[in-house]
Protein backbone atom coordinates (compact mmCIF):
# COMPACT_ATOMS: atom_id res chain seq x y z
CA UNK A 1 0.00 0.00 0.00
CA UNK A 2 2.77 2.33 0.93
CA UNK A 3 3.99 1.92 -2.77
CA UNK A 4 0.47 2.85 -4.72
CA UNK A 5 0.29 5.86 -2.35
CA UNK A 6 3.78 6.73 -3.22
CA UNK A 7 3.08 6.02 -7.09
CA UNK A 8 -0.30 7.83 -7.16
CA UNK A 9 1.70 10.65 -5.27
CA UNK A 10 4.49 11.19 -7.72
CA UNK A 11 1.51 10.62 -10.40
CA UNK A 12 -0.74 13.64 -8.66
CA UNK A 13 3.03 15.77 -8.18
CA UNK A 14 3.37 15.58 -11.50
CA UNK A 15 0.19 16.29 -13.66
CA UNK A 16 -0.17 19.40 -11.48
CA UNK A 17 3.58 20.96 -12.48
CA UNK A 18 2.45 19.82 -16.28
CA UNK A 19 -0.96 21.93 -15.86
CA UNK A 20 0.58 24.69 -14.14
CA UNK A 21 3.05 24.60 -16.98
CA UNK A 22 0.46 24.94 -19.26
CA UNK A 23 -1.63 27.71 -17.53
CA UNK A 24 1.67 29.82 -17.39
CA UNK A 25 2.39 28.88 -21.28
CA UNK A 26 -1.72 29.86 -21.92
CA UNK A 27 -0.75 33.42 -19.29
CA UNK A 28 2.25 34.33 -20.72
CA UNK A 29 0.97 33.70 -24.40
CA UNK A 30 -1.95 36.13 -23.53
CA UNK A 31 0.01 38.55 -21.88
CA UNK A 32 2.12 39.39 -24.63
CA UNK A 33 -0.34 42.06 -26.52
CA UNK A 34 0.99 45.30 -27.81
CA UNK A 35 -0.28 48.67 -27.22
CA UNK A 36 -0.65 49.02 -30.87
CA UNK A 37 -2.17 45.58 -30.83
CA UNK A 38 -4.22 46.67 -27.97
CA UNK A 39 -5.31 49.85 -29.35
CA UNK A 40 -6.21 48.06 -33.13
CA UNK A 41 -8.65 45.75 -30.70
CA UNK A 42 -10.04 48.40 -28.93
CA UNK A 43 -10.96 50.30 -31.93
CA UNK A 44 -12.11 47.34 -33.75
CA UNK A 45 -15.02 47.23 -30.72
CA UNK A 46 -16.07 49.10 -28.07
CA UNK A 47 -17.03 46.09 -26.60
CA UNK A 48 -13.57 44.77 -26.38
CA UNK A 49 -12.94 47.34 -23.36
CA UNK A 50 -14.60 45.05 -20.93
CA UNK A 51 -12.03 42.73 -21.16
CA UNK A 52 -8.63 42.73 -19.27
CA UNK A 53 -5.61 43.27 -21.28
CA UNK A 54 -4.49 39.37 -20.22
CA UNK A 55 -7.13 37.71 -22.23
CA UNK A 56 -8.21 40.41 -24.89
CA UNK A 57 -6.98 38.79 -27.97
CA UNK A 58 -8.96 35.57 -27.16
CA UNK A 59 -12.15 36.97 -26.26
CA UNK A 60 -11.91 38.96 -29.59
CA UNK A 61 -10.99 36.13 -31.45
CA UNK A 62 -13.81 34.19 -29.41
CA UNK A 63 -16.93 36.75 -30.27
CA UNK A 64 -15.91 36.81 -33.67
CA UNK A 65 -15.59 33.11 -34.16
CA UNK A 66 -17.58 31.70 -31.63
CA UNK A 67 -20.36 33.42 -30.02
CA UNK A 68 -22.11 35.88 -33.59
CA UNK A 69 -21.73 32.31 -35.48
CA UNK A 70 -23.72 30.61 -32.60
CA UNK A 71 -26.43 33.30 -33.80
CA UNK A 72 -26.04 33.18 -37.33
CA UNK A 73 -24.77 29.72 -38.20
CA UNK A 74 -26.07 27.41 -34.94
CA UNK A 75 -28.34 25.16 -35.05
CA UNK A 76 -31.26 26.97 -34.47
CA UNK A 77 -32.04 29.36 -37.38
CA UNK A 78 -31.00 33.02 -36.30
CA UNK A 79 -34.29 34.74 -35.77
CA UNK A 80 -35.37 32.08 -32.98
CA UNK A 81 -31.52 32.03 -31.60
CA UNK A 82 -32.45 36.15 -30.76
CA UNK A 83 -35.85 35.07 -29.95
CA UNK A 84 -34.52 32.60 -27.20
CA UNK A 85 -31.40 35.25 -26.06
CA UNK A 86 -34.17 37.38 -25.63
CA UNK A 87 -36.15 35.05 -23.08
CA UNK A 88 -32.78 34.36 -21.24
CA UNK A 89 -32.34 38.42 -21.35
CA UNK A 90 -35.44 39.07 -19.94
CA UNK A 91 -35.60 36.52 -16.96
CA UNK A 92 -31.53 36.87 -15.99
CA UNK A 93 -32.71 41.46 -15.94
CA UNK A 94 -29.89 42.35 -18.47
CA UNK A 95 -30.65 45.40 -19.14
CA UNK A 96 -27.80 45.77 -22.06
CA UNK A 97 -28.64 42.77 -23.87
CA UNK A 98 -32.61 43.21 -24.33
CA UNK A 99 -32.10 45.70 -26.71
CA UNK A 100 -29.83 44.24 -28.41
CA UNK A 101 -31.56 41.19 -29.00
CA UNK A 102 -34.80 43.32 -29.89
CA UNK A 103 -32.83 44.90 -32.39
CA UNK A 104 -31.50 42.32 -33.69
CA UNK A 105 -35.25 40.88 -33.91
CA UNK A 106 -36.49 43.60 -35.61
CA UNK A 107 -33.92 43.55 -38.31
CA UNK A 108 -34.77 39.44 -38.68
CA UNK A 109 -38.62 40.80 -39.32
CA UNK A 110 -39.70 39.19 -36.25
CA UNK A 111 -43.08 40.84 -35.43
CA UNK A 112 -44.14 42.09 -32.16
CA UNK A 113 -46.64 39.11 -30.87
CA UNK A 114 -43.26 37.03 -31.73
CA UNK A 115 -40.92 38.97 -29.56
CA UNK A 116 -44.36 39.40 -26.33
CA UNK A 117 -44.38 35.83 -26.62
CA UNK A 118 -40.35 35.21 -26.18
CA UNK A 119 -40.63 37.16 -22.87
CA UNK A 120 -44.00 35.97 -22.48
CA UNK A 121 -41.83 32.45 -21.97
CA UNK A 122 -39.82 33.86 -19.71
CA UNK A 123 -41.88 35.30 -17.46
CA UNK A 124 -44.09 32.00 -17.18
CA UNK A 125 -40.94 29.98 -16.35
CA UNK A 126 -39.92 32.42 -13.80
CA UNK A 127 -43.27 32.36 -12.40
CA UNK A 128 -43.02 28.26 -12.68
CA UNK A 129 -39.99 28.35 -10.89
CA UNK A 130 -40.28 30.60 -7.86
CA UNK A 131 -43.83 29.09 -7.36
CA UNK A 132 -42.08 25.18 -7.12
CA UNK A 133 -38.36 26.10 -5.71
CA UNK A 134 -40.93 28.73 -2.48
CA UNK A 135 -43.10 25.69 -1.96
CA UNK A 136 -40.03 22.90 -1.83
CA UNK A 137 -41.96 20.91 -4.56
CA UNK A 138 -40.31 17.44 -4.54
CA UNK A 139 -38.40 17.45 -7.60
CA UNK A 140 -38.15 13.55 -7.80
CA UNK A 141 -42.18 13.85 -7.45
CA UNK A 142 -42.09 16.21 -10.26
CA UNK A 143 -39.69 14.21 -12.66
CA UNK A 144 -42.37 11.27 -12.03
CA UNK A 145 -45.38 13.41 -12.86
CA UNK A 146 -43.11 13.91 -16.19
CA UNK A 147 -43.81 10.51 -17.63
Amino acid sequence: MFEIINYKSFKMKKSLIILISLFSIGLSAQGSITETEKSELLAKSPFNSIYPTSILKSADKYFEEAQMPLYSQGAIDEKNAHLVGLAVSASTKCKYCIPYHIAELKRLGASEEEIKTAVMIAADIMKMSTLFYGNEFDLDEFKALLK
